[in-house]
């Protein structure tokens, strides 16, 4: 959006600041500016100079020779222009002159004439980027003139941008009403005075609107016995600064306002309407109309369109029709200010890929308020350029007319949010200057939202917003948020992450899958999908129902792994399950689940398949990091796991969690030839018995510790876990026990196996002698023979 700082300078006292920093204000308060330009940057020596006489060239068909009278001189010019003539007035630029096209000119021949300089069209004075021909003057324009005074370049061109929601800030007025609650200074508007004919505007034209919610307020104005012409120049210019091409007095007007109001306008030539008639209606499907850019767009019932008796005529809100629209020729107008919806005129502008200045607006949101000052002031520039007469009265249809919003606004809530004191009566300031209604109360003020603030400003905390940045961001100090002392504490989130990063420490990756699960994952299990929670609008097939175990998703992950050849698999997963309560919401208890297959390292060089004491391992290192202690239980309760190799989980006798290997069955129904291990526990009770606990700590050994090994043969059948029970009963100074290898084949008789522990011992007052270790361990291998193992030679 381009604005200019002369034209700004109409609407509210900026003299004593420069445009730079006008922007810089703009800017604070939240109305982005991109660039600050002067209008006549690199433009030297350009004067206005009057065609005396036209000559042909003698040696180029298509060049001419001008001799032209720039003020204190007649000078030679060599032109290609077609659309120069005697008498012209033109921009000329003298030897020496710079143009803001990068050019310098200078005195040279051109086949063999001498040409003292150049004829300037609007490109070439950096008005536009392209042009026809030369730019004609005005016939009074005045000989020898600098052109920068006389096209009024001594401006700068501000160029901002605004977020979608305010719309408002796409006009001068718009942007000197910010400017007015900075600066506390009253806002000019321009003239919108116009005389009314004799003639009634219901006897001209007639109006229909069939859609009141796609187009709440339409009002149209009838002018006859217009002279359509050329803009005035100085029009023309403020066109060409923001990035519109002139094109006739009409046109120019609606645009110019446009711009200076922000309420787009339309000018029909009210001879082209059929019936003399204005009907606003939805398009009927496969209904055409050619717009004024000369394209035959093809419409909708989606699309709403100002029709006549017969066809439409244009497409609400972004473009016209290209027949009836208004030329040079045009006597007599029908002039529309009209509100419409922003969905609607979105919806088409979209579809259509059809954006215009008008959608821009509309789409956004306008002023409703607005239709109707700015089809006063369009009529009075109409007036005073084109002359004509206005019609008494209007064409409207306005059935509900804006109702301002009512907002409570609370000075001390305000000063809480923002964290600094404003008072209140600076906050009523700022919201009034900037077109607020306010009324002070006790303790809180009454405020109404002006029309061209309804779409962005509906709730309290909007008002204090717009406080905010009028008061001024950089007047709004940082602070820390209060903090309550008896605000429980809860490291939670913390111990989770610690623990993420333990298991990851040992080798594991961290799987995240989704908390749905399918029933025909879930049968593969030998579950029953109907004690599950189902969901209303599930994803697909395959996520259904809300997973109540964990462990399911890792299989299905390293299944997946295992057909792309990836064998070895270790992952974990710490996530919600959500336990069915029948009408009730279901329970939603934090897990861990681990899962391991494949080869695991013996050390650096050598590997070997995972067994039941790998995941055993990880489960008791997490419980260790805990300092929980738990018991684990042969089970064969769940049908999914070895019953040789599975074991419950039990802390002072509460089940909390499983362990063992994927039963060969469910392999089978995966179609995987490796053994899978598993564990899944509540996590939510772990960390509760956890953090349970008081932490103490101990003083580091002074003696050093003395290790034995021992190996056993017991029965196939014989838990490890009793096993280490009759060690523990008498291991005196036994500091730790460590299962180390479990064994079964040649050299051990059929139905047996081998297991073999590392004791550690130590005394805290002495060191320990080999006869007291040798006594000690005498006492545990009896005891171990008397459970029924014997002694590994």
């Amino acid at each position: 959006m381009k604005i200019t700082y002369n034209w700004l300078k109409e609407f509210i006292d900026i003299s004593d600041l420069t445009p730079q920093e006008v922007a810089d204000i703009l800017t604070d308060i939240g109305i982005e500016v991109d660039s600050v330009s002067y209008a006549a940057e690199n433009l030297e020596k350009v004067v206005t100079g009057k065609i005396l006489s036209i000559t042909k060239h003698p040696n180029a068909d298509k060049l001419k020779i001008c001799q032209v009278d720039v003020g204190n001189e007649t000078i030679q010019i060599v032109t290609g222009a077609d659309n120069v003539f005697e008498g012209a007035i033109v921009p000329v630029a003298l030897h020496g002159a710079k143009l803001p096209i990068g050019i310098r000119i200078k005195r040279s021949k051109l086949r063999g004439e001498v040409s003292n300089g150049m004829l300037c069209s609007e490109a070439e004075l950096g008005l536009t980027d392209s042009s026809p021909g030369i730019m004609i003057l005005p016939e009074n324009t005045e000989i020898g003139k600098d052109i920068v005074e006389v096209l009024g370049l001594n401006d700068w061109i501000i160029e901002y941008e605004i977020t979608t929601n305010r719309p408002d800030a796409l006009s001068v007025l718009g942007i000197a009403r910010e400017l007015k609650a900075v600066l506390n200074k009253p806002i000019v508007l321009p003239d919108t005075s116009f005389e009314t004919g004799s003639f009634k505007a219901e006897n001209e034209a007639e109006l229909e609107v069939l859609d009141s919610a796609a187009c709440p307020r339409y009002t149209g104005f009838i002018v006859k016995g217009i002279k359509n012409a050329q803009s005035p120049l100085w029009m023309q210019v403020r066109l060409y600064l923001v990035g519109l091409r002139p094109i006739n007095a009409v046109v120019d007007a609606t645009n110019y306002v446009m711009y200076e109001l922000g309420q787009p306008l339309h000018a029909f030539d009210l001879e082209k309407l059929a019936g003399k008639k204005v009907v606003v209606r939805r398009a009927k499907d496969g209904e055409k109309i050619l717009t004024l850019d000369g394209t035959e767009r093809k419409l909708t019932s989606d699309d709403l369109v100002i029709a006549d008796a017969e066809k439409p005529v244009a497409i609400a809100g972004i473009m016209g029709g290209e027949e009836s629209g208004t030329t040079l020729e045009t006597e007599n107008i029908l002039l529309e200010s009209a509100h419409f919806d922003p969905m609607t005129i979105r919806k088409t502008s979209k579809r259509l890929n059809l954006s215009t200045d008008s959608s821009y607006r509309f789409e956004r949101g306008a002023d409703i308020e607005a239709c109707e000052f700015a089809a006063a002031r369009t009529l009075h520039l109409i007036q005073k350029v084109c002359s004509g007469e206005v019609a008494e009265g209007r064409l409207e249809h306005y059935p509900k007319p804006y109702t301002p919003k009512v907002i409570v606004f609370n000075p001390e809530k305000s000063s809480r949010l923002l964290g600094v004191q404003i008072p209140a009566r600076k906050s009523s300031e700022i919201l009034s200057n900037l077109g607020f209604t306010v009324k002070k109360e006790q303790d809180y003020i009454v405020v109404k939202v002006p029309s061209w603030r309804k779409y962005d400003v509906t709730r309290e905390v909007d008002l204090i917003e717009e406080v905010a940045r009028i008061y001024g961001m950089k007047n709004i100090t940082s602070t820390y948020p209060l903090m309550h002392s008896n605000v429980k504490k809860d490291y939670r989130y913390f111990y989770i992450q610690e623990i993420k990063e333990f298991i990851a420490s040992h080798g594991y990756n961290e799987a995240i899958n989704y908390s749905f699960i399918g029933e025909k994952l879930y049968s593969k299990f030998g579950f029953d999908v109907s004690k599950l929670t189902k969901i209303a609008n599930p994803l697909s097939e395959e996520w259904v129902y809300m997973r109540d175990y964990l462990f399911p998703s890792l299989v299905q992950n390293a299944v997946n792994n295992i057909n792309r050849n990836e064998k070895d698999v270790a992952l974990f997963e710490v996530a919600k399950i959500f336990v069915n309560k029948g009408e009730k919401l279901p329970e939603e208890p934090l897990h861990v689940a681990f899962l391991l297959t494949g080869k695991v390292k013996d050390d650096l060089y050598r590997e070997r398949n995972a067994d039941f004491y790998d995941i055993k391992g990880i489960v008791e290192s997490l419980l260790e990091k805990l300092n929980v202690n738990a018991e684990f239980t042969a089970q064969n309760e769940k049908p999914f796991l070895h019953p040789g190799q599975s074991a419950k989980i039990t802390v002072d006798g509460e089940e909390v969690g499983f362990i063992g290997k994927l039963h060969p069955d469910v392999t089978e129904k995966f179609e995987i030839k490796q053994d899978i291990f598993i564990a899944e526990l509540n996590l939510d009770k772990l960390l509760s018995e956890a953090l349970s606990k008081k932490v103490t700590f101990k003083q580091i050994p002074k003696f050093p510790p003395v290790t034995r090994d021992i190996a056993v043969v017991v029965e196939k059948e014989k838990p490890v876990a009793e096993i280490e029970n009759v060690i523990r009963s008498k291991a005196k100074y036994l500091e730790s026990l460590k299962l180390f290898d479990v064994y079964e084949g040649k050299g051990i008789p059929e139905g047996k196996k081998s297991v073999a522990f590392s004791l550690r011992f130590r005394a805290k007052d002495k060191t320990l002698s080999d006869e007291e270790v040798n006594t000690i361990m005498n006492a545990i291998i009896k005891e171990l023979e008397n459970y029924g193992a014997t002694l590994r030679a």
